[in-house]
């Protein structure tokens, strides 16, 4: 069988190859051949290039020598030139990762530095995550062009050193761990969770709601952080209680205008122990209030204003899950549709949580 470069002309074969990328093994043969005297084109022609490619690499590969005589005690230098395949190579490589398009982020000074500051907490003191700082850098910004438009170009920035923040400073990023399930005793506290109406499931309208709390020290005698999150929209209402007993509880509901939780019973569905998934939504809410309210850190030492402001703040985060919007933009907008439908005040805990 005849292959088409066995019958190619020699000069044809160049030509075809004029523009071809020299491997290093090739740069080392034209030094090699250059040292023993061959012309461009007889280097060229050994390696099937166009002789102008040998020409251009010559060029961009030949590095200025010094040799040194000494004569009558003085030392004479004499300049020289010769190709090194190294630094062909190295200036080759170079020019590479210039070509093509350039980086978003040699145009992107003001998002970088805007995103650093998001990130690592020193725009207003709460950290945020990539996600939640392209969002926020969107509203902050007139030029959107400049921003990444997915999350994965941020994180691949970070992984390449582009910003300060690093992989450490995510907060999200360093804690996920995968934990093998372990079956558990399960106490009957009242009615199931997978008993609640299915209206609840479907995240179809405001007012129905997780409810948890969380721990500094586990001594009894310190305080604890209630947290309860809108199933639908996400926005939470969050108080320091006395501790995480019913009484503690029910008197949070009686501040707020509202009955005993004994009696709305009937309305209360209790999640497995051990089983954070079945109230997702609230627990992923938790992890917001982490950062601010570290493990090991007594809730004590946090005051109330606190709790509230870092509450705020949360409720007004920029989720992905809604695009972008806040989840007290979502609740607003719920809410204010629910009242027009209804022509009357609504008698929830929806009411509730605008008015508290």
């Amino acid at each position: 069988m005849t292959h088409l470069n066995d019958t190619m002309p020699t000069n044809l074969l160049a030509t075809h190859r004029k523009y071809a990328h020299l491997t290093k093994e090739e740069r080392v043969m034209i030094a090699t051949l250059k040292s023993q005297g061959l012309s461009n084109r007889a280097i060229g022609r050994q390696l099937g290039v166009n002789h102008q490619t040998i020409n251009n690499e010559l060029k961009r590969g030949t590095v200025r020598q010094i040799r040194r005589q000494k004569f009558n005690g003085k030392t004479y230098d004499y300049p020289y030139h010769i190709y090194s395949y190294e630094a062909g190579q190295n200036i080759y490589l170079k020019c590479h990762q210039r070509s093509g398009r350039p980086r978003l982020y040699y145009r992107s000074k003001r998002f970088l530095q805007l995103a650093d500051q998001l990130m690592l907490g020193e725009f207003d003191e709460h950290r945020y995550s990539p996600q939640a700082a392209i969002y926020k850098a969107r509203d902050l910004m007139s030029d959107d062009s400049l921003i990444p438009k997915s999350v994965v170009t941020l994180y691949q920035w970070i992984n390449d050193g582009v910003f300060r923040t690093s992989n450490l400073d995510l907060f999200e990023k360093t804690k996920r761990k995968h934990h093998q399930s372990h079956p558990q005793a399960k106490k009957c506290l009242g009615p199931n969770i997978a008993q609640r109406p299915q209206v609840a499931d479907q995240r179809s309208e405001i007012g129905h709601w997780e409810l948890d709390t969380i721990q500094g020290h586990k001594d009894g005698k310190d305080s604890v952080v209630l947290v309860m999150t809108d199933r639908f929209s996400r926005v939470n209402i969050t108080r320091k209680i006395a501790g995480k007993t019913a009484h503690a509880v029910n008197q949070f509901f009686i501040n707020l205008r509202f009955s005993e939780l004994t009696q709305v019973h009937d309305h209360v569905f209790y999640a497995d122990p051990c089983s954070p998934w079945e109230r997702g939504s609230n627990e992923i809410n938790n992890r917001f209030l982490r950062k601010e309210i570290t493990k090991g850190q007594a809730v004590n030492d946090y005051s109330s204003a606190q709790i509230i402001a870092t509450n705020n703040w949360m409720n007004h985060y920029p989720r992905a899950i809604f695009n972008g919007r806040s989840a007290m933009d979502v609740y607003c907008k719920a809410f204010y549709q629910e009242t027009s439908r209804s022509h009357q005040p609504i008698t929830n805990w929806s009411v509730l949580f605008i008015s508290a």
